[in-house]
């Protein structure tokens, strides 16, 4: 190709093709297929010259489809060599143009702007646990100040344990509610048991209120501080069955394949309801900037390969973006030159060698910044933010269980002992008296 003069046609599109006008007014184009297309001159020792295309297109069939509008019908009609910019390959496109071999795969995706962050309602604060660990928290609440009352009771009634240590006879039901109550609410609580079973029970609730609690306002915290924004759309087949207005740049290539798709299969197929859709809402934006106008205004959802979409969504002053779901129908970004030319097989070998050597992702790191806004909106997804299950608290509700039957135990093993102790105190009294008394007789 040394020596060859091509005369290209572009559209300015960022970041692919960027004009700067010079003093002298001529233009100086510079982007990510400027780039590409300066190393293939490079490498190939070809000239070129650019003009912008007048209509200001990528390229579609008109009318029945013999004529062809755009960079695409510019070369397709020998007003240039090759149209520089992101043109994606298509069947209905390669019927009329050559394509070079892809420079960039991509694939096409929904924007819209993001939604208002969701508030968590009336009841937010029950949000870090599900309702089994609220309804079992309650559960063991009254289940150990039912015990706590029903051991001081029996231990009092008996003149079990330390007689006069132990405070049973305060532990009635109020209290023994009271006591448990505050000690969830971290306020400790009063009266302050004092007899070793109903000390083993309040020992191992309060071990149980504190690992609660302390769950409870991690968890509370994390759903306070995220964001919780809830996609509306995940999926094209939820864009169908929305109400939400969509549409993409008119006589580019997505215009084409709806169109096409819908021509051929009707609305039997998501694509023919889709072009039904958006003929219907008739939200054709004339470029892909224009797109993102439309969005930003309001209810719309623009769709266009995602190498633009990821551009203006990282760039976005306000961060005001989102992509909606994955993306889909992926294709490749090529250079349309005319059939039969005897130069595409050197240019497709060119971008192959580039694509090999990592010249093209460094040229791509140049152009797309990693830093930015989140292509998701920072999203949260409610699954990300759970409220705990039952099963988180299993071990404690365990500590709690056994430290309820040790008490019981003890209280019982206290019981037993005061019985015990009862029986052979009369013997003692009896055998004091029979020594009492033959001491009185030998005096």
């Amino acid at each position: 190709m040394r020596g060859i003069f091509l005369r290209g046609v572009t559209l300015e599109e960022e970041p692919f093709v960027m004009k700067r006008e010079n003093k002298d007014g001529t233009y100086k184009y510079s982007g990510f297929c400027i780039d590409i297309l300066n190393e293939l001159a490079k490498n190939l020792g070809f000239t070129y010259e650019l003009y912008e295309v007048p209509d200001h297109k990528f390229g579609a069939p008109e009318g029945n489809g013999s004529h062809w509008n755009g960079m695409v019908g510019e070369v397709m009609y020998n007003r240039a060599d090759i149209a520089i910019g992101p043109l994606t390959i298509s069947a209905i496109r390669e019927r009329v143009v050559d394509f070079t071999h892809p420079f960039m795969d991509h694939g096409v995706g929904m924007v819209s702007k993001k939604p208002e962050p969701k508030g968590s309602g009336i009841f937010g604060f029950l949000l870090p646990f599900d309702s089994s660990v609220w309804f079992s928290i309650l559960g063991a609440l009254i289940g150990v100040a039912l015990l706590l009352f029903i051991t001081s009771k029996v231990r009092h009634k008996m003149r079990a344990g330390d007689v006069n240590y132990d405070n049973d006879e305060k532990f009635d039901l109020k209290n023994s509610l009271w006591l448990t109550y505050w000690s969830i609410v971290r306020k400790g609580g009063e009266p302050a048991p004092r007899s070793l079973p109903s000390r083993i029970l309040t020992g191992a609730w309060w071990l149980f209120t504190l690992i609660v609690i302390s769950t409870y306002t991690a968890n509370l915290t994390a759903f306070l501080t995220v964001k919780r924004l809830v996609a509306p759309i995940n999926s094209v087949e939820d864009l169908v069955s929305s109400s939400v207005p969509y549409g993409c740049v008119k006589d580019a290539f997505l215009y084409s394949f709806f169109r096409a798709q819908a021509n051929l299969n009707g609305s039997s197929s998501v694509w023919g309801r889709m072009w039904h859709a958006m003929t219907a809402y008739d939200e054709f934006p004339y470029s892909p900037f224009n797109g993102i106008e439309i969005v930003k205004r309001g209810q719309f959802v623009f769709i266009q390969e995602t190498p633009f979409l990821e551009y203006v969504i990282k760039k976005d002053p306000q961060c005001e973006l989102m992509m909606l779901g994955k993306p889909f129908l992926y294709k490749g970004y090529g250079f349309p030159v005319r059939r039969g030319d005897n130069y595409l097989k050197d240019i497709s070998v060119e971008i192959l060698k580039m694509q090999e050597s990592g010249l093209i992702d460094q040229i791509k790191t140049k152009w797309w910044n990693k830093d930015g806004c989140p292509l998701d909106g920072e999203i949260a997804n409610v699954n990300e933010v759970t409220a705990l299950g039952i099963e988180t608290f299993l071990g404690v509700f365990y500590v709690l269980l056994g430290a309820s039957a040790l008490a019981l135990l003890v209280t019982i093993g206290q019981i037993i002992h005061k019985k015990l102790t009862k029986k052979k105190r009369p013997r003692m009294i009896k055998l004091e008296e029979l020594q009492s008394a033959s001491t009185v007789r030998l005096t």
